[in-house]
């Protein structure tokens, strides 16, 4: 740490203040303070089991210039999610390390109990010197009894299988095997004539971590009508890499069901919401990727599916889309507010959302928060963890996710070479986004906007909220009722705290009880005088320019006033700009923004606050041109 000393000859305790106080000459000394050097922990394994060993080493950044020019101590921490005491994991866990005065680097070594522990932990490991900085102070790392074999669905968190749809069994250990582990594979009662072939084992060869079986077909059954959920049976006789569970759920997904109502059935305007849409320049990447699902390839003015003809027929052609493939095109690798770690899974096309207005109960940090999943989902969490703003450098107790395209701004001339100003929304527009919110919900106000670009550089009186106008197209108002959503228009400018802004909860029209489930949430900038919105095939809420003036304000939804169009926004924002307190986020608490990237927190039942985007898709009739204005016309499908 840093210090000083003063040594005092003129009297004891006495300081010169003055350098014209007589008879003390070159009275004190004062040595130099100690240079800081920052530095970097590493731990070499983020896996372990009982009788292995963690190595941290935590070493001087710059080595080739700087060494320590003092004795200090490092301060280490450990929690561990179901531990009240995360030290008796390992044999004698130091509370503190001496870095050696000269050291440029220095590692320990902390061996994992060989006995007595049971189950698997997710620990979190913390340094701190004071007076010093160390990047990558925070790490998560598995402790577990055994380095256990899993058997999942590839890319498929839900185990859920259309009929038609192949689905692929994959086992993996979370470290190189030493030893050959072979899975043996038992279809459940009545699976095995669901499936075209079903493996009788997986090996997964020493050296490697995961097997993979080939594509397996959820065979289609004219005869059945309903979904069903089948049982698939593992054994193995490997002591050291037992199996996590011995059995998997799947549900086959029957496409022979009959449909919902409009509003509670996709099928209205896709009969398979799944299927990707992809272009034919990203084709091979996405069957590199190799995800279960079908995918169609989409071309600029394809029609759209309206599968149940609920739209009039051939107004709306294809235009763009974000699908959030797991691929390298759609991802943009993104570094963490405090720059410790790299999001390689942050979604293209986007940039953060992290305004005071979203910034009440916790900062936006969305290399932290923000990814693209395996299964090619746009996921969107909160954490209560200490987080910083890179707005304002303030740090709060919880950490949220929020993004937006096509901010255009008319007084910065550069926009359109951005990546996230790649459409531009205006009148003739049809916008439509698959979504589900899960999780503990409590306190969080999942969101789903778009917003006047009026907001940004504009000109008076549209410049100030809500006066350019706003489209929530979806908000989770979770306190209120948390199995419903609510769409909601805000315009006019305030005056005795009151604007125009009508709603609709959409459990008045008939939807309730399915947010957990994907549902596509749609608005329509038909034209300079209406715009509506609805949830799957049906039209829930409408406001006209005539309904607006009417009763006394202004109508921001032109493509003369809003000339630079509108913006969407994606947020994980939090309700009543309240952060949630110690009951609401107990189910999370003690989760990390690491852990919440494993297996353990990605299955339905996850308590993580989270919304989940499958894709976006905009859709254009005759009527729609983009005025001659610029954008970065970047394909992320």
């Amino acid at each position: 740490m840093k210090h000083s000393f003063i040594n005092y000859t003129c009297g004891a305790f006495s300081l010169l203040l003055s350098a014209g106080l007589a008879g003390c000459e070159d009275t004190y000394k004062v040595a130099p303070l100690a240079e800081v050097v920052d530095l970097t922990m590493t731990v070499d394994n983020n896996n372990l089991a009982m009788g292995e060993t963690m190595y941290i080493t935590f070493d001087v950044t710059d080595k080739e210039s700087q060494t320590a020019n003092e004795e200090f101590d490092i301060k280490l921490n450990v929690t561990a999610n179901g531990l009240e005491d995360a030290t008796t994991l390992f044999e004698n866990f130091p509370s503190a390390i001496v870095f050696g005065k000269g050291e440029s680097s220095k590692t320990i070594s902390i061996p994992v109990k060989k006995e007595g522990i049971s189950g698997s932990y997710a620990v979190n490991l913390n340094a701190f010197a004071r007076g010093y900085t160390i990047g990558n102070a925070s790490q998560s790392v598995q402790v577990a009894d055994y380095h256990y074999t899993t058997i999942s669905l590839k890319n498929n968190a839900d185990n859920e299988v259309r009929e038609n749809q192949t689905f692929t069994l994959v086992a993996s250990v979370n470290v190189p095997v030493k030893e050959d582990v072979t899975v043996k594979v038992t279809p459940g009662t009545g699976l095995k004539d669901k499936v075209d072939e079903m493996p009788s084992q997986l090996v997964i060869l020493a050296g490697s971590s995961t097997a993979e079986s080939d594509p397996i077909t959820m065979e289609s059954d004219p005869k059945t009508t309903e979904d069903e959920t089948f049982d698939i049976n593992f054994e193995t006789n490997s002591q050291t890499y037992p199996l996590s569970a011995d059995r998997l759920k799947i549900t086959k997904i029957d496409i022979h069901k009959g449909m919902g109502t409009q509003i509670m059935d996709e099928r209205w305007l896709y009969e398979d919401a799944d299927e990707m849409y992809v272009s034919e320049a990203r084709q091979k990447d996405i069957e590199a990727w190799g995800p279960s699902q079908s995918y169609r390839l989409m071309h600029e003015g394809d029609p759209h599916p309206n599968a149940g003809k609920v739209l009039p027929e051939g107004k709306w052609k294809f235009y763009r889309a974000y699908e959030f493939h797991n691929v390298a095109f759609c991802k943009k690798p993104t570094k963490t507010n405090d720059g410790s770690w790299t999001n390689e899974d942050y979604p293209q096309g986007f940039a953060d959302q992290n305004t005071q207005a979203v910034e009440t109960g916790g900062a936006v940090d969305n290399a932290r928060y923000t990814w693209i999943t395996s299964e090619g989902y746009l996921r969107m969490i909160t954490l209560k963890e200490q987080t910083k703003s890179k707005r304002n450098q303030q740090t709060f107790n919880f950490g949220t996710s929020a993004l937006y395209a096509n901010k255009f701004n008319s007084n910065n001339t550069n926009n359109h070479n951005y990546a996230p100003q790649n459409i531009r929304i205006y009148p003739g527009m049809r916008i439509e986004v698959r979504a589900r919110i899960r999780g503990a919900k409590a306190r969080m106000l999942p969101g789903i906007w778009l917003q006047g670009n009026q907001a940004q550089g504009g000109d008076n009186p549209w410049v100030v909220w809500p006066a350019y106008g706003e489209i929530d197209v979806m908000e989770n108002n979770t306190l209120a009722n948390a199995n419903t959503v609510e769409q909601t228009f805000h315009v006019g400018t305030i005056v005795d705290n009151k604007h125009y802004n009508p709603t609709i909860d959409a459990k008045r029209v008939g939807f309730s009880g399915t947010v957990d489930q994907f549902n596509i949430y749609w608005t329509e900038w038909l034209d300079n005088e209406t715009v509506t919105m609805g949830i799957n095939g049906i039209e829930t809420i409408r406001i006209t320019k005539a309904e607006v003036e009417k009763n006394g304000y202004q109508w921001p939804f032109t493509d003369q006033i809003n000339d630079e169009g509108l913006h969407l926004l994606l947020t994980m924002m939090f309700l009543g700009k309240v952060a949630p307190n110690d009951s609401e986020s107990a189910a999370y608490a003690g989760i990390t923004y690491q852990d919440a990237r494993t297996s353990q927190y990605s299955g339905a039942d996850s308590p993580i606050p989270r919304m989940e985007i499958d894709w976006v898709r905009f859709y254009t009739d005759n009527t729609y041109n983009t005025h001659g204005k610029q954008f970065n016309p970047i394909i992320l499908y």
